[in-house]
Order: structure tokens, then sequence, then C-alpha cells
């Protein structure tokens, strides 16, 4: 993704957050529907969020963007697994061991998740997120780019993702 897309992907996703409220909560009445919903199911599917941290773009902008993408999860019903927002907090991504052990952790969690799901182009992180998704069998989704984008933009930027995804999975 280039720099300007970056830009408006962040100020898209800072936008659609502001209308969601504060800490994207949920009103009391959607809160309450949802845990009704979520009472009915025995368990709930961990879609694991694949997505840029640091190689590509403003890392704050990155987090922004990743607390949105679980957002659209949680919509689902479904529990996002991403941990790069979670060792972002604990972790020095520059301090190269500790980026190892959240990446090592991340697989971790990856295995308990019966989705991977893509939301931006593939950086060389999410490379290694994506082989061992293949080599386990977790299914692998493109997001719908449309909660970000205009449709244009949105079909763009799926093009470019599953190319991407292509030259990473098949070698």
């Amino acid at each position: 993704m280039t720099e300007k897309t970056m830009r408006a992907a962040g100020q898209a996703a800072e936008e659609l957050l502001k209308l969601r409220g504060p800490k994207y909560s949920m009103s009391n009445h959607e809160a309450e529907e949802k845990l009704r919903e979520l009472e009915k199911e025995e368990s709930m599917e961990r879609v694991y969020i694949c997505s840029q941290y640091g190689s590509r773009g403003d890392k704050a902008t990155n987090l922004e963007l990743a607390k949105f993408f679980c957002m659209t999860v949680i919509e689902e019903g479904k529990i996002p697994i991403c941990p790069h927002l979670f060792y972002a907090q604990v972790l020095n991504d520059d301090v190269k061991s500790q980026r190892a052990a959240g990446m090592r952790m991340g697989l971790e969690l990856l295995k308990d998740c019966g989705e991977l799901r893509i939301f931006t182009n593939i950086s060389e992180g999410m490379k290694g997120e994506l082989l061992k998704a293949k080599e386990w069998g977790i299914p692998i989704t493109i997001a719908n780019m449309a909660v970000i984008y205009s449709e244009d933009q949105a079909a763009y930027a799926e093009e470019e993702i599953a190319k991407e995804l292509r030259e990473v999975l098949n070698g």
C-alpha cells in the first residue's frame, strides 16, 4: 500500500471509529443483545486478524486500524485474535528477540483459530502467519475492504491482496 493509501485508510478508520463512540463501545442495548446471542452458542469462532504492524506505514495508524478490524469481527459475533494489538503494548518490536517472541506467541494463538483473515497488504511478518495457516489447514480469507474504502478502491485493494497472497502461498 502506498503512503497516501495508508494515510487515507487511517483517516477512514479514524472516522469510522468516531462514529462508533469512545473506546469502540456498543450501546447498552447492542451489548445486551450480543451477549444473548453469544449465550445461545456453545463456542464462538476465533478469527485471526492478519494485518500490518511495523513494516509499512505508521505503527500508531496500524494499531488504530487493527482495533477497527477487531470491531468488525466482534460485530459478526466472533472473537478477534490480534496478537500485534496486545503484544505491541508489552514487547518492543524493534528488539529482535522480543519481535521473535511476539511472532512465536502469535502463531500459538493462530492454532486455535477457525479462520485467518487478511486486512492489509502482506508484510514480511504476515507471510509467516499465512504459511503456517496453510500448513495447519486454517482457512485464509481476505476481508471485505468495503468497510474501509469506496467500492472501487475496495475492489482494487482486494485484488492486490489476492495477488500477494497467491505469491506467498505458491512460492
